[in-house]
């Protein structure tokens, strides 16, 4: 999952904020950032009460990340994807939490996002001990042994209880919440900054990885407005182009981009991704390059949905995402932003999406004439099943494989 970045009338760039972890640990999930500049009621605070502030959260995550990281031996996760078939547990508030967010996003994406696929990462060698590794080409895993991690990946086996108890029924299955922590965090550090500042108006944004909260709009002088993002491209290692399109007007809402670039192979001229299929228990295979899913802070928990949404439609044919996304669209006002390996890009719900050239032609003109298109926008009446990969595609396949 890659970063989004803000830009403003040329390019913001925060100051990422990576906090330090105790003894040496490596931390899994922790990169926060937040903005330079924090209102509060239209004020500036000062900088330091940020810095305070941003110690506060990150204490605060640390916690979070004592519970949930599968890197941490004494984590709750840790403890249950140690534990027996019908061994009952006590978890923590944030782990129990995860954990019904889990239950209930496994249903309602029909079963495309799922946090009980360790033993599949494991078996495709994404999970963190083969850090440093992943890009390593390899073949696949055999049938059989597909088969094996998939019949100990299923989130019915997790069984909640009452009190923050949890158990399992088959005692081989492990869990994992790369794919929805980062955005559970993000919806934290915004709780604890509104509680901060109770009753006032807040204006900032925060990160964790590749999940941004924005709270409220962007103080441009005397003028408030919408956050102008640039979607990271996720094959600008052939194109040239660091951003493939360009979200703008965009406040109060959680945003989190999924992409095939982090955590990913290539073999036998084929992108080998860490997004694994619930369904097939291999990586995704639809088309998809990047998903970037966007929900309003009115709806709750939104970066916890904004990242499991930005995951789950790599694991759907194309046409039943943009159907997927197009229900949350019409019931919450969630949309997405969807990249092919056909260099087709589709956008469901009313956001405003700037090709890269129109982009140019609206902030810095002097510009648009030396700027590339570099993804073409499609209907969703235009899509197929069967995305074909396009010649800039497979030259950025060649090119990985030969870096590899």
């Amino acid at each position: 999952m890659r970063k989004i970045r803000l830009l403003l009338a040329a390019v913001l760039l925060f100051i990422p904020f990576a906090a330090c972890s105790q003894e040496g640990t490596k931390d899994y999930f922790i990169e926060f950032e937040i903005s330079q500049e924090v209102y509060v009621d239209g004020e500036p605070i000062s900088v330091s009460e940020r810095n305070k502030l941003k110690e506060e959260i990150s204490a605060l995550l640390f916690s979070i990340e004592d519970e949930v990281s599968v890197e941490k031996p004494d984590s709750d996760v840790s403890r249950i994807n140690r534990a027996a078939a019908g061994e009952e547990l006590i978890v923590g508030e944030h782990t129990y939490a995860m954990l019904q967010m889990s239950e209930n996003l496994y249903a309602r994406t029909d079963g495309a996002f799922s946090t009980a696929l360790y033993n599949l990462s494991e078996l495709w060698k994404f999970t963190p001990e083969y850090e440093g590794l992943y890009s390593q080409t390899r073949a696949e895993p055999s049938e059989q042994e597909i088969a094996v991690a998939k019949a100990a990946s299923s989130i019915s086996d997790i069984r909640i209880g009452q009190n923050n108890t949890v158990s399992k029924q088959n005692g081989e299955t492990k869990l994992d919440f790369g794919g929805i922590a980062k955005g559970y965090m993000g919806d934290v550090a915004a709780q604890y900054i509104r509680n901060a500042y109770s009753g006032k108006t807040v204006e900032c944004t925060l990160s964790v990885l590749s999940n941004t909260v924005f709270l409220g709009q962007k103080h441009d002088g005397s003028l408030l407005r919408g956050y102008n993002i640039g979607i990271e491209n996720p094959r600008k290692l052939t194109t040239s182009a660091s951003d493939a399109l360009f979200l703008t007007d965009i406040h109060d809402a959680a945003i989190s981009t999924s992409a095939d670039t982090y955590r990913f192979y290539v073999y036998d001229g084929k992108i080998y991704s860490h997004i694994i299929d619930p369904a097939t228990g291999k990586p995704s295979d639809n088309g998809v390059i990047s998903i970037t899913a966007i929900v309003p802070l009115s709806v709750p928990s939104a970066g916890a949905l904004a990242d499991a949404y930005s995951t789950a439609g790599f694991c759907m044919p194309l046409t039943e995402a943009l159907a997927f996304y197009q229900g949350l669209w019409e019931a919450s006002g969630t949309g997405a932003v969807i990249l092919t390996a056909d260099f087709r890009y589709y956008v469901v719900g009313d956001f405003s999406v700037l090709n890269r050239k129109d982009y140019a032609h609206q902030t810095a003109p002097e510009l648009e004439a030396s700027t590339k298109n570099v993804f073409t926008y499609a209907q969703a009446s235009e899509a197929s099943d069967t995305v074909t990969p396009c010649e800039e595609e497979l030259k950025y396949i060649e090119r990985v494989a030969e870096l590899s």
